[in-house]
């Protein structure tokens, strides 16, 4: 983390929520026996857990009680102790709903990351092209556009990162060539694009609409690997997010689209392509 980052109250909120965790977890404590704990401390029954997800900073007496409790090193309770401080500052208020802050928090605990979809997930998009998508929605409310944008670039810096989850994304053709804020801010998406596919833990392939119809591209989803054991299909509509446990159709279904890419090469080679063209 910069400097910077760490000074966002929103971003220490999500790093106190995973140390917290960290720590926890190291001192042996079940989430459910600490739940309780800090409950009888002074807290209720489901702070730790809301802490944990970085939906709530903690105070000044859950972090003493989580220090009193983990007994971490003296480093680990300074930036916890750090971190809260600056999670409680006043940030700006967040945007997105419950549905949507419950898969964020999925979202930071996966250890892969699987894409398929027609035009450019939330995720990959900067926070320009993300303004200009939002803008479009016929169910966002325009003042909450500028504050949805931001938080959606901020998250996809917090999650694909080099050190990240490993991370396999298939575009549909049609993804490069859409619209959003003109040609400048798509080009800037394309550059952003391509810096995303050069890392290490990433992969990357677009659908060409050569390939025929792609059963994912037309009911794009996003597979969360969240545990060895657990894994979660995400499918947004317009209105609510879906999250579907059975996860074998979707599999199946992005190993198809997968296979029928273009190769990486390929594909980034297209990609390169698109940034060309912007530029001319």
């Amino acid at each position: 983390m910069t400097e910077d980052e760490v000074s966002d109250p929103v971003i220490a909120r999500l790093q106190c929520g995973e140390l917290a965790r960290t720590l926890r977890e190291a001192a042996g404590m079940e989430p459910g026996k600490a739940d309780k704990e800090l409950a009888e401390a002074g807290g209720y029954a489901t702070k730790l857990a809301k802490i944990e997800a970085g939906t709530i900073a903690p105070g000044s007496t859950d972090v003493d009680w989580m220090i009193k409790r983990y007994r971490p090193t003296p480093s680990d309770a300074d930036e916890l102790t750090r971190l809260a401080t600056i999670a409680r500052r006043r940030a700006k208020p967040v945007k997105t709903g419950k549905a949507t802050q419950q898969y964020v928090s999925l979202e930071r605990r996966a250890n892969a990351i699987r894409m398929v979809y027609n035009e450019i997930p939330g995720l990959l998009q900067t926070r320009e092209y993300a303004y200009a998508a939002l803008s479009m929605s016929p169910v966002v409310v325009a003042s909450d556009v500028a504050g949805l944008a931001e938080e959606r670039a901020e998250r996809g810096q917090r999650i694909i990162r080099p050190d990240g989850p490993d991370v396999w994304i298939v575009l549909g053709e049609d993804a490069l060539y859409r619209f959003s804020g003109g040609p400048a801010v798509l080009r800037a998406q394309h550059e952003h694009l391509r810096a995303v596919a050069q890392m290490p833990n990433v992969r990357f392939r677009v659908s060409l609409r050569a390939a025929g119809n792609i059963p994912a591209l037309s009911c794009p989803f996003t597979l969360l690997d969240v545990e060895p054991n657990k894994r979660l299909a995400f499918v947004s509509s317009l209105t609510r997010p879906d999250y579907i446990k059975a996860t074998e159709p979707y599999v199946a279904a992005f190993e198809q689209a997968w296979e029928l890419a273009a190769s990486e090469d390929e594909s980034v080679a297209i990609l390169e392509g698109r940034i060309t063209d912007l530029n001319s």
